[in-house]
């Protein structure tokens, strides 16, 4: 399956202005247009009629071939190529001389770069991976593409792409990742919301969405004239009607860090709250950024090992197969190899980071415990300490929730140890 080739006539008008040198003031002043207008159109807003005959004009192009490339086709050739569409076909490909993609073609996968009894690592561009994998072979695929914020991630950066070629180089390599993922299997995709709004309607042609997931990040940087950015989208889809597996994690109460009160106000359904804590909701804010030297493994961004252990955990099984086409520091790997899944990555850049994160996973399976030690329980040791503390300031009662799940050994034990 191929990807969009344009998304609208704005973007097939921004690709010919660069290849003709041309910055926008330059093509505005060239088609009697406001250089905002024609970034209206660049980005997305149909042009009308006119403009579009100025802009044709300007780059010595038809107007209906700038549709056409955009997949809008004349009127009058509608019915001829809803009757006739291989003949459509074959006319393109006689007009431009193509051949077929020779079926002798070395399709082998290159040697990993680096292995585990349960990975394979490739120091590769992911597209060249991707085709050669065997279809339908993943349990879940996780993808942390580069956001196109022009970071360097060393000398094959590309990471400043016009954004119509940054949503095709995108629809490219995600149709070669759906090829791959098994029927019930989870397609995750974390990337800045402007960018997810285009991708979650273009996989939603072939997998169902389940979540669009908002993960809070914040990290206090002032940036005038706007709303503050502070969350990422995780985008949670499935290859068929249901998932295979979902089994999230449940988080515990939400307490007050000074006397471990609850947050929220449960009423009289305390009781019936499952012991092993609250559903996980579609909003992620707990998840910290990576920024202390004991987890960092790179230079450039990296992901929490805490979201990486929730999607794994949430979404696949021990022995199922992990695939992440983009491995940065490794994240993903470390999670998967650390939770018993098998996993293969690819990685464009610089592999080291990795190949040295996996020389020591000591800190990381330190982390995944400590991860561990706080799901699935109504409190933390840490909340039921500080509820006994103040208990008869504020009134806390214990008989209000199921503790079995909360502490070791009988409630009654438990609270026992902190009486004086």
């Amino acid at each position: 399956m191929t990807g969009l080739l344009f998304r609208s006539a704005g973007d097939v008008v921004s690709r010919l202005r660069r290849q003709r040198g041309l910055t926008d003031n330059e093509l505005a002043k060239k088609a009697d247009l406001r250089v905002g207008t024609l970034r209206d159109i660049e980005t997305g807003v149909p042009p009308t009629d006119n403009q579009i005959e100025k802009l044709g004009e300007s780059l010595n192009v038809s107007p209906d071939a700038i549709q056409l490339v955009a997949g809008e086709f004349p009127e009058e050739l509608h019915s001829e190529l809803l009757d006739n569409p291989d003949r459509a076909l074959t006319v393109l490909e006689n007009a431009f001389d193509t051949e077929p993609a020779s079926s002798e073609e070395d399709v082998s996968l290159p040697d990993p770069v680096f292995t585990t009894d349960q990975g394979k690592l490739y120091n590769a561009d992911c597209r060249e991976i991707l085709p050669q994998l065997e279809e339908e072979s993943f349990d879940l695929i996780f993808a942390d593409p580069p956001f196109n914020l022009n970071k360097d991630y060393g000398e094959k950066n590309g990471d400043d792409l016009a954004e119509d070629e940054y949503l095709r180089w995108s629809t490219e390599w995600i149709d070669q990742a759906i090829d791959l993922l098994k029927p019930g299997g989870a397609f995750f995709l974390y990337n800045l919301p402007s960018w997810n709004t285009h991708f979650a309607h273009y996989i939603s042609r072939r997998l169902n969405l389940r979540h669009w997931i908002t993960v809070d990040i914040k990290f206090g940087l002032p940036i005038p004239n706007r709303l503050y950015p502070s969350h990422y989208s995780l985008l949670y889809f499935v290859k068929g009607d249901s998932p295979k597996t979902f089994d999230p994690d449940r988080l515990p109460i939400d307490t007050c860090p000074h006397c471990g009160g609850e947050q929220n106000d449960y009423g009289g359904y305390k009781s019936k709250m499952n012991p092993k804590g609250v559903s996980l909701t579609d909003v992620w804010d707990d998840i910290p950024p990576v920024r202390h030297n004991k987890y960092l493994n790179r230079d450039a961004n990296q992901l929490s090992l805490k979201l990486l252990h929730r999607v794994i955990g949430m979404a696949s099984e021990e022995g199922d197969r992990v695939l992440d086409p983009f491995g940065g520091a490794g994240t993903t790997y470390a999670a998967a190899e650390i939770m018993g899944r098998e996993w293969v990555g690819a990685e464009l850049h610089d592999c080291s980071p990795i190949i040295e994160r996996f020389e020591d996973l000591a800190e990381d399976k330190k982390h995944v415990a400590e991860i561990e030690e706080v799901v699935n329980l109504l409190f933390t040791e840490d909340a039921l300490e500080k509820r006994m503390k103040y208990k008869d300031e504020f009134n806390f009662n214990f008989d209000d929730y199921d503790l079995s799940e909360s502490i070791g050994g009988s409630v009654q034990q438990h609270l026992g140890s902190y009486e004086e």
